[in-house]
């Protein structure tokens, strides 16, 4: 068995190819050996008989006389002697017959001569072709010799490819070896082979930088010494399965030596077939940087970073999820959109770091009222959503009013204190009837429609709702465009003075005169305005225009003010300061005929900006008023810091003076106070005659009101400049038309003005 193993293994064939290269070399040296021998033994006689018929033909020529006999005589005895392998048989014998005729008869001597000379002739020819054949011999035994040296060459050629490739495969697979050993060293993952029992049987290095333990101290151990309790029930069922395959995927958590967990990830494979193995492998990697940014990320995708609540993405799944028509008896559902009033101006005055803490703050307040099961969400900016589950409208009204009431006390920001107040829309989603999209956007229609009917305000969604919202937003594309077609217009109400009952100055108020809805009041398309951010272009026509108008009315002995209101945003400004010298300087109006009404809360909620603004415009002379003094809640605690002139008695006041002793009281005292500091005190909203007299009597310099006339535009305001009103008729002053008008007609003084 083992000699035939070995003929047919590598070695066995090594050596019959050895030997059959010997017998090759040996039997085309003995090939040689014989052709020379062959060629020698043909060539010999053919040479000697070369040589007799030579000397034979010379004796033969050189005989005469009675040596021709003696010539013929030798003649007879050489060509005896010749073999016959160098001359044909009939050339020999007849030149033999010649020699013994002319040895009896020397007169054939010529003929003889001729034979022999042909006999030369034959042994030359003969000569030449045993050389020929020879060469021809040799030469092929040499080309074969040359073929089967140059087989054996290629044979010995290939053979030392083959073994110069598996040299290399050797050595390939060597440095593989080594190679696989050096990464296994220094791998970050850690390699581990476990027995049955999950004891660990190999460890690769790693292990003391994955876990804190080196790799010979976890020979021996158990691996689920160091799987986390929370995982190993599930660990040991994927070890003790009896289907584990080869590289099935696992991940687990364990702990390391310090007491961290991990988060692991890795293999299992099942070797425990593998004569080379013998076990469970199992491929760790530590996976917790990966799974601390994935959970990060996944915060951030579905949680509002700013306050810690769900953000669109989760409020809208949850809401599409919700509406999915179920089995059973559907349950209701409540969108509530709540969108914060005039948060812009917080961001502007106060800056976007106090923005972000009030919005933090009222999304802990939102959380603290909604319902257990419920979500809210910021949806961005300054807009929330609260889902409310098995709720009716009626439910989701008294938790829109507990929204308000809980975002009602001021946001307290280092030293600020910000007054936040909320518009909300609600919207009634039914399971089966629509999705997330719909539903929110009629919560969203809702919340747009309460802040256009006035801030903090409560509306449910309708058809008519939606209706309504599409109105104002064709209503407010429509004042995009006014603003380049000259729709707006102003109109001037006078300021009285009541002492002398003569118009002193006007208050400059927008109308629009809408294509096709007529002249529109400014409580209609100013809040649209301030959310567009269109207030700062109209804001800045209203100024330039005012300021035009008044410097038309001034003439020797007759110089009028004007006043024009501010909005927050335009105060926010950086150019703000730039922008009213330019009108004054561009009209022409003296700068101190111009008054900028602003209201107490826009000064108040950005004092540190506002003011330095204000007073770099009272040092070149303009004036500034504050509008609707008294309903702000920090008025007198600010008021000798602020860069003020005037004071303007909020309507509110004005109406019971004469009628209530308590309004009257705080009225004359604001009218009081406004002379202890020097304020010029001017009265809002006056209707009565009665009114007029008791703020004349509590010595309040200036009245404005439907008392003595309505806004009017710029002819009829001129018509009135130097006129004494009296205390007549309300609309002593007014056009006949206007006069039908105003009787009954509702007052606009309390309308949100510009500003």
């Amino acid at each position: 068995m083992s000699g035939k193993a070995d003929k047919s293994g590598p070695g066995g064939t090594s050596r019959t190819r050895a030997l059959a290269t010997v017998a090759g070399t040996v039997l085309v040296v003995t090939a040689e050996f014989a052709l020379l021998t062959a060629v020698y033994d043909r060539a010999e006689p053919i040479r000697r008989d070369q040589v007799a018929v030579a000397s034979l033909s010379g004796t033969l020529e050189s005989a005469t006389g009675r040596e021709l006999t003696a010539a013929a005589r030798r003649a007879d005895a050489v060509l005896t002697g010749l073999s016959s392998s160098g001359v044909p048989r009939a050339d020999l014998s007849a030149a033999r017959q010649l020699a013994a005729d002319t040895a009896a008869d020397p007169a054939g001597v010529e003929q003889l001569r001729s034979a022999v000379r042909r006999l030369a002739v034959d042994l030359d020819h003969r000569q030449r072709t045993v050389t020929a054949e020879a060469r021809l011999s040799y030469a092929g035994l040499l080309v074969l010799a040359s073929l089967g040296w140059m087989a054996w060459f290629r044979r010995l050629v290939s053979r030392h490819r083959a073994l110069q490739r598996e040299v290399t495969a050797q050595q390939a697979r060597s440095d593989g070896e080594q190679r696989l050993a050096a990464l296994v060293r220094n791998a970050t993952d850690v390699v581990a082979v476990c027995e049955a029992d999950a004891t660990i049987s190999f460890a690769t290095p790693p292990s003391l930088v994955l876990l804190g333990i080196a790799d010979d101290q976890l020979v021996g151990t158990r691996l689920t010494e160091l799987v986390h309790p929370g995982d190993l029930d599930v660990f040991l069922q994927r070890l003790a399965s009896p289907g584990l395959g080869v590289g099935e995927h696992i991940l687990l958590r364990m702990v390391h030596a310090d007491g961290r967990i991990l988060s692991m990830e890795g293999t299992l494979s099942n070797l425990l077939g593998d004569p080379a193995v013998r076990g469970l492998v199992l491929t760790l990697r530590d996976i917790t940087a990966r799974r601390e940014l994935e959970e990060r990320l996944t915060f951030q995708a579905f949680q509002d970073g700013l306050t810690g609540m769900a953000n669109r993405q989760l409020f809208t799944d949850r809401l599409q999820h919700a509406l999915i028509r179920r089995s059973g008896p559907a349950s209701p559902l409540v969108v509530l959109f709540c969108g914060l009033d005039d948060f812009k101006s917080v961001n502007d005055g106060a800056g976007h770091g106090v923005g972000d803490q009030v919005l933090a703050e009222v999304g802990a307040r939102l959380k603290g009222v909604v319902r257990a099961g419920d979500t809210a969400a910021r949806l961005g900016g300054d807009e929330f959503a609260i889902l409310m589950d098995s709720a009716t409208i009626e439910s989701a009204h008294e938790v829109a009013q507990r929204v308000q009431a809980a975002l009602a006390p001021p946001v307290v920001v280092g030293d600020r204190s910000v007054t936040v107040r909320a518009s909300i829309g609600l919207a009634q989603a039914v399971p089966g009837e629509m999705d997330a999209e719909e539903a929110l956007r009629n919560a969203d229609v809702a919340m747009y429609l309460a802040k256009d009917r006035g801030q903090s305000g409560i509306v449910v969604y309708e058809s008519r709702v939606h209706t309504e919202a599409l109105e104002r937003l064709a209503l407010r594309a429509d004042l995009q465009r006014a603003l380049t077609r000259s729709e707006l217009v102003l109109h001037y109400q006078p300021i009285i003075d009541l002492r002398t009952v003569a118009v002193k100055g006007f208050e400059a108020l927008v109308r629009w005169q809408h294509p096709t809805r007529g002249l529109m009041s400014p409580a209609l398309f100013i809040p649209m305005a301030e959310e567009t951010g269109l207030i700062l272009p109209l804001g800045a026509w209203v100024l330039r225009a005012a300021c035009e108008a008044a410097a038309d009315m001034q003439r020797p002995g007759c110089a009028p003010t004007m006043s024009v209101n501010v909005s927050a945003q335009q105060l926010s400004q950086p150019g703000f300061v730039d922008s009213v010298l330019a009108a004054l300087t561009d009209t022409g109006l003296p700068s101190d005929r111009l008054t900028l009404e602003i209201t107490e809360t826009v000064i108040l909620r950005d004092l540190d900006t506002v003011a330095p603004r204000l007073a770099a415009l009272r040092e070149v002379g303009v004036k500034v008023a504050i509008d609707d003094f008294g309903t702000g809640y920090s008025s007198l605690a600010y008021l000798s810091s602020l860069p003020v002139d005037v004071l303007k008695v909020d309507k509110s006041f004005i109406d019971k003076v004469t009628t209530d002793k308590q309004a009257a009281s705080l009225a004359e005292a604001i009218i009081a106070l406004s002379h202890k500091m020097h304020f010029t005190t001017v009265a809002e909203g006056v209707e009565q005659p009665e009114q007029a007299a008791w703020l004349r009597k509590a010595r309040c310099t200036y009245g404005q009101g439907y008392l003595w006339s309505r806004p009017v535009d710029l002819a009829a305001a001129r018509a009135m400049l130097g006129s004494e009103v009296g205390f007549g008729t309300p609309a002593r002053l007014l056009p006949r038309a206007d006069r039908r008008a105003f009787r009954g007609a509702p007052t606009d003084e309390g309308m949100r003005k510009l500003g």
